[in-house]
């Protein structure tokens, strides 16, 4: 499953509720907003977010001036938080290593976890709260990150987790 911001929450959700369907997730600019989770088996997670979003902040909270009606918006979680959430959940062990390292993105996974899941953190420098790689943003006004495509980084992380996506594009 995959998404971005509120997707990337529902993500997130379903990886904590149906972890029997889904193998692993990806969420863009979307924390983890679950109160309760206990998945019935580890998740592959792969979060991706921009250090500038000005909606889903990546130390926590919600940006100002982001929402029309802030009473209706949670204090998002940060997104260090959410990494270690899924890192405890997953009963991961060892350091994260960095698997790209570019201008304006780097990424990390780790990959010492029960049943073989992994969760990697990619993050990009600026992009706001929109899709990295994307040519047009739909909300906000900062352009999307070029420093790194969110689709390749995700069809990639999912197809490391799943066999049977190997070797399709």
């Amino acid at each position: 499953a995959t998404g971005m911001s509120n997707g990337g929450m529902m993500s997130y959700r379903l990886a904590c509720e149906a972890a029997d369907v889904f193998r692993a997730i990806a969420a863009v600019a979307g924390t983890d907003a679950t109160l309760a989770c206990q998945p019935a088996r580890p998740v592959s997670v792969l979060h991706i977010h921009a250090r500038d979003d000005t909606h889903v902040l990546y130390q926590g909270g919600a940006g100002e001036g982001a929402f029309r009606d802030r009473s209706k918006v949670m204090d998002f979680v940060s997104v260090p938080e959410t990494v270690e959430r899924w890192i405890v959940r997953n009963r991961c062990t060892g350091a994260p290593r960095p698997v790209l390292q570019r201008d304006g993105a780097r990424c990390e996974v780790t990959e010492s976890c029960d049943g073989r899941a992994r969760v990697q953190l990619c993050v990009t420098e600026t992009g706001g709260h929109s899709w990295p790689g994307a040519s047009v943003v739909r909300r906000g006004k900062e352009p999307a990150s070029q420093a790194l495509d969110g689709s390749r980084v995700i069809w990639g992380f999912f197809s490391q987790t799943s066999p049977a996506l190997r070797g399709l594009q």
